[in-house]
């Protein structure tokens, strides 16, 4: 799994983008989303036809500088996404919709001159009539498909929202099996696996959908997943968990966590926290790039869990409590562990669950194939409390976004508040 940043989510100067990316690299964050609409507006340049190949020229050299920001800095992106226009204006739409993708095929020339793989690639909605969508964006996809000269090179489909008179609505690709039904009829036709999927989560909180369904609906073809945040009425770009109500995120995240951990998802976690960035002063900004390390890093645990557990033949766990009993809920027999510890002296030699507790020394004696399972909230205590002790095979359960979960727990939580 990659975890990235989105440009827009981290305060770039594009044509001096070293501070920013040296912030990135110093806080583990392994690469950016590089996004061409930072430089390209399609409408933009048709206000001007008479000045076309100029302001074609100047949004060529403005990213092509960009990139070479993130050379010297030996950052370069490892996903990018190419620029589009959402305007509503039917009279010219079709000068539009061809300037986008005249534009989006220079763009395409320059991920793979840059040795991006993976290109978000957002369908055409300006003036087309219902009905029409993927007869027009069919023809859209395929001639961006013939433009790519790498057979490695994939080309992600999106979900968009439509603004009906100031209400947001589901708009192109944002029912799921309709998605899939694209990627599958646009992969055919082009004749191999061109076409994937990026799921974008604010929009799907902004259409009120069933986020859980729409990601197994698209299954594998998901190669990445925005990570985002809105209040579901209000388009925003937000940090996770920072939109609440009732001392709650009003995003699914359930639905997100466990839908991406039911297909197996390994693709890009891309952050996007523009509304998050620019609300702090400049001189905080670079202080919220460790945060979102972590918020990336959390979500790849969740994720996770289950294929983490599937690296060692066998696992013990760390802890005997509400944690533990949870995991023998949701994984016990699957992946039955040795025993359990716990640093509590009094506990040695009974049995928790079925599992009989031990002294945290005797997990020195473990084989090397076997992983230690931390089943307690002091991750980063007991975590410090393994290494020192020479283990290196350290996992992490977190019950949050379980099927299975001891719900007794938070009334416990809730009422010694």
């Amino acid at each position: 799994m990659r975890e990235v940043c989105a440009m827009t989510g981290v305060i770039f100067n594009p044509k001096r983008p070293g501070q920013s990316i040296r912030e990135l690299k110093a806080a583990g964050i392994e690469g950016v989303m590089f996004d061409f609409g930072i430089f390209a507006a399609p409408a933009g340049v048709l206000h001007d036809r008479a000045q076309e190949g100029k302001k074609l020229d100047l949004i060529r050299k403005a990213y092509e500088k960009a990139m070479g920001g993130f050379a010297e800095e030996e950052f370069m992106p490892s996903i990018a996404r190419l620029p589009f226009t959402n305007t509503q204006t039917k009279e010219e739409y079709e000068e539009i919709n061809a300037m986008t993708l005249k534009i989006n095929r220079d763009c395409v020339k320059a991920c793979e001159e840059a040795g991006v793989r993976e290109i978000i690639v957002q369908p055409l909605f300006a003036g087309v009539e219902s009905g029409e969508e993927w007869k027009v964006n069919r023809e859209f996809y395929l001639a961006l498909g013939e433009r790519c000269g790498r057979e490695d090179t994939k080309l992600l489909l999106t979900n968009l929202c439509r603004d009906v008179n100031g209400h947001l609505t589901r708009g192109v690709c944002s029912d799921g099996r309709e998605a899939a039904a694209w990627i599958d009829g646009l992969n055919k036709e082009a004749g191999r696996e061109r076409f994937g999927f990026c799921l974008d989560l604010g929009n799907c909180n902004l259409c009120g959908q069933d986020i859980r369904s729409m990601i197994l609906a698209l299954g594998e073809r998901i190669r990445a997943v925005v990570l985002t945040e809105n209040d579901g009425h209000t388009a925003a770009r937000l940090l996770p968990f920072t939109s609440t109500h009732s001392r709650r995120s009003t995003m699914d995240w359930l639905g997100t966590v466990r839908g991406l951990r039911e297909i197996g998802f390994d693709g890009y976690l891309i952050l996007e926290t523009a509304d998050t960035t620019i609300s702090f002063s400049p001189l905080l900004q670079p202080y919220l790039v460790p945060v979102y390390k972590a918020v990336l890093d959390y979500f790849a645990m969740q994720i996770n869990i289950e294929r983490d557990l599937k690296k060692y033949a066998h696992v013990a766990l760390f802890g005997a409590g509400n944690m533990c009993r949870n995991y023998m809920k949701c994984y016990g027999e699957k992946y039955p562990p040795l025993f359990t510890c716990d640093n509590n002296p009094k506990l040695w030699g009974t049995s928790f669950d079925g599992l009989e507790i031990k002294d945290p020394r005797e997990l020195k004696s473990l084989p090397s194939d076997c992983g230690v399972i931390i089943c307690n909230m002091f991750y980063r205590e007991i975590e410090e409390q393994l290494r020192s002790m020479g283990i290196e095979n350290i996992g992490y359960f977190n019950d949050e976004y379980m099927s299975s979960f001891d719900f007794n727990r938070l009334d416990i939580m809730a009422r010694d508040r």
